[in-house]
């Protein structure tokens, strides 16, 4: 049915795929498809509410503002494409050559991503615990208590700045029992901002999900997928972005006070 509207002859044809890379690919390589040479129009939806769907109605972007999209979407799959062909039968003629006897998947994303569990897997398995020792204590000054933790010198202590001669520990430990008061020597002061966290992307939101309650990225994505389409509480999941559309700043207090 898509095919058919499409190869109908119009002035214009309105995107309203999702709002990210992959979808701008899905609706122009179907235009292209279909030999479309009119002129295309883009609805950008963040969120299936009703406000958010008229103003994004109200607001059409000029094709020509989402192009870039499609070509680096486009970009990525041909890269991905040539990449995946070319490599994975180059290491799996070595791989043979060498007594492995299946395909050797190489991927742009699937490569990288195995790697690093395969380096973090030898990390682990060629660890080698090393004992270290912590002096502390407690003092106070004018009724405030608090802690202090003996720091050792560059010969006294490792990489990370603990103590690996449990002999200098015990002589501060020793030392430190034995006297009656501490000085400050110097006090250092320093102000520092934090900014605010930025809006969950779907990447930290998996994480946070996984941390808290133990969950799947699958299962995470389909929840957020539901809270998007069915139920129009969340903005567009399937992004890399933490930030919200200027449009949408009018709406924060809404949001904030609904949810206190």
């Amino acid at each position: 049915m898509q095919l058919y509207l499409c190869e109908k002859p119009s002035q214009a044809k309105d995107i309203a795929n999702d709002a990210d890379r992959e979808g701008e690919v899905i609706a122009r390589e179907l235009l292209e498809y279909c030999r479309f040479t009119g002129a295309v129009r883009r609805l950008w939806l963040s969120a299936l509410d009703d406000t958010s769907i008229r103003q994004a109605l109200a607001a059409i972007l000029p094709g020509e503002q989402t192009e870039a999209l499609y070509q680096a979407g486009l970009g990525r799959a041909r890269a991905d494409w040539l990449t995946g062909i070319n490599l994975t039968r180059l290491y799996t003629l070595k791989a043979q050559a060498l007594g492995f006897g299946e395909v050797l998947s190489i991927g742009r994303v699937q490569t990288p991503t195995l790697a690093l569990v395969v380096n973090r897997d030898k990390e682990i398995a060629n660890f080698v615990p090393k004992p270290y020792w912590q002096v502390m204590t407690k003092l106070e000054k004018n009724a405030i208590h608090f802690q202090a933790k003996w720091l050792p010198t560059a010969e006294e202590g490792d990489e990370e700045n603990r103590c690996t001669r449990e002999a200098v520990a015990q002589a501060v430990q020793q030392c430190c029992q034995q006297a009656t008061q501490a000085t400050v020597m110097a006090v250092s002061k320093k102000r520092e901002k934090t900014p605010p966290p930025l809006c969950f992307d779907l990447g930290t939101l998996q994480q946070t999900a996984s941390r808290l309650w133990g969950m799947g990225a699958s299962q995470v994505l389909t929840i957020a997928q539901s809270l998007y389409e069915t139920h129009k509480a969340t903005t567009y999941p399937r992004t890399d972005c933490g930030y919200l559309p200027v449009s949408m700043q009018a709406d924060i207090p809404v949001v904030l006070t609904a949810l206190t």
